[in-house]
């Protein structure tokens, strides 16, 4: 189950694809508590400034927002080559700023469970 570190921070299932709409419900709720204007530019990149998505945001009714990937000039790096955590950072057309991190969950070590031999 995924779990904030706080506010500023999404955490995603290791196993999630980069290219999601969904889980991002603490964006769209930091959003709404700085009362972001749209059209948002939704810029994401690695920790090694690398630019990874570009995302243009409309609202398009209370609570729902139309999402379209823009073209960008930059190369994107390979799912493998990212860096993380990753930074999304949202401008609103005001040109507020609102910076979040985005980092895979930790994956739990599982405990080997030892055979009780019944004799």
């Amino acid at each position: 189950m995924p779990h904030a570190i706080d506010d500023f921070t999404i955490i995603l299932p290791a196993s999630c694809d980069l290219k999601v709409y969904d889980r991002l419900d603490r964006l769209w709720r930091m959003v709404e508590r700085y009362k972001m204007t749209t059209p948002l530019t939704i810029t994401v990149v690695d920790s090694g400034a690398r630019h990874v998505r570009a995302i243009r945001g409309d609202r398009i009714q209370a609570g729902a927002w139309q999402l379209q990937d823009t073209p960008t000039a930059a190369t994107l790096p390979f799912e493998s080559e990212f860096e993380f955590p990753l930074t999304i950072n949202v401008q609103d057309a005001k040109g507020n700023i609102l910076k979040m991190r985005l980092q895979l969950e930790v994956a739990k070590t599982e405990l080997s469970q030892k055979k009780v031999d019944s004799r």
